[in-house]
């Protein structure tokens, strides 16, 4: 049996500030502010783009390259998907940051909760709305961390916390916000897919092992980023044989090496900005992921979904694009034509 791959990327791959005429090392508050300020014209560089790479398809990003700025840009979810259509491209699923999901998490008493709640399903209607219209069924969000990080950059964080087991109290919750979003999502045939953010509640086996049987799963499904669980430590592997049947969408990044969560500090992007540096493109030679045993879980579980080929913020994204799926096209493919 032979994969039958669908290609995607996410916008973020695109975010790199000097592509643009910006300074390489400007802040993303400042990328932020010039998208902002004609959403079109960069949604239409990258659209484009997107289509140049050979790809079928592309994965909505966080702000900047999220859907409330692909509305400002085209006028409409319709008038969307009229833009990737003219491009021969479609939206294999579309993030968004659980900002909203952590406000109910952390709010101090029952009416804030309930008003926090209020605005986390509001605003994943909207958005499970504009998917519907341009026909993608699946919403990517995230967990939030299973420790505090350091506020104060270059101040590490206690190693223990992020060691020690995730709380059973804030799993449980997280878990009853995540099928409130998927049964809000559901209404408009929408699931949302929890992605494997490193360093989240979602990113080592234990607690995703926990979180799916907590949650619906007609759904609430997964989004599993290999890079993200390498980061964290983790085994990519591991939670790919047992949860693919959840998972309508991968994120095809490799990493280096672990990152220890508690040597981060710092706003979150400053962390972040640590983060992408140790991300590779899928098949590098210092990468840390098993690819080959990858393809052959996929290929056993006669999986079916969409692949994102995602290199947070790269300088060369056409390139490094075609080389994580070159890599997968000449390297990966005949493996998984070997497997019954």
């Amino acid at each position: 049996m032979t994969l039958d791959m669908k290609w995607s990327t996410d916008l973020v791959t695109y975010f790199a500030p000097q592509r643009w005429g910006l300074p390489a090392d400007v802040g993303h508050l400042t990328f932020e502010r010039a998208v902002n300020e004609d959403p079109r014209r960069y949604f239409d560089v990258m659209l484009d783009n997107a289509a140049a790479a050979g790809l079928s398809g592309i994965e909505l990003a966080p702000a900047p390259g999220g859907w409330v700025n692909a509305l400002r840009a085209y006028g409409s979810a319709a008038n969307f998907k009229a833009a990737l259509n003219s491009r021969g491209l479609v939206l294999s699923s579309s993030y968004a940051l659980p900002v909203r999901l952590k406000a109910a998490l952390d709010a101090p008493d029952e009416a804030i909760r309930r008003t926090a709640e209020h605005a986390l399903w509001e605003e994943s209607a909207a958005h499970a709305e504009f998917l519907r219209i341009v026909g993608c069924p699946t919403l990517v969000t995230s967990t939030v961390p299973r420790a505090a990080f350091s506020d104060v950059e270059g101040v590490p964080a206690p190693a223990t916390d992020f060691g020690a087991p995730a709380d059973p109290d804030l799993l449980d919750a997280s878990a009853e916000l995540l099928n409130g979003i998927g049964a809000v999502a559901a209404d408009t045939g929408v699931h949302v897919a929890v992605h494997t953010d490193a360093y989240s509640l979602a990113s080592r086996k234990p607690d995703v092992d926990v979180l799916m049987s907590l949650t619906n799963p007609a759904t609430v499904k997964l989004c599993i980023d290999a890079g993200h669980i390498a980061l964290d430590g983790g085994d990519p592997l591991a939670i790919l044989r047992a949860h693919s049947d959840r998972a309508p969408i991968l994120h095809w990044k490799d990493c280096a090496t672990h990152l220890p969560p508690h040597t981060l500090s710092g706003p979150p992007m400053v962390r972040h900005d640590v983060m992408i540096t140790y991300f590779r493109v899928m098949g590098s030679v210092d990468g840390s992921v098993d690819w080959h045993g990858w393809v052959d879980i996929l290929t056993e579980n006669r999986w079916q979904g969409w692949s994102v080929a995602e290199i947070d913020m790269s300088a060369d994204p056409q390139r490094e694009i075609r080389q994580g799926i070159d890599y997968y096209t000449t390297t990966l493919a005949p493996t998984a034509d070997s497997v019954s």
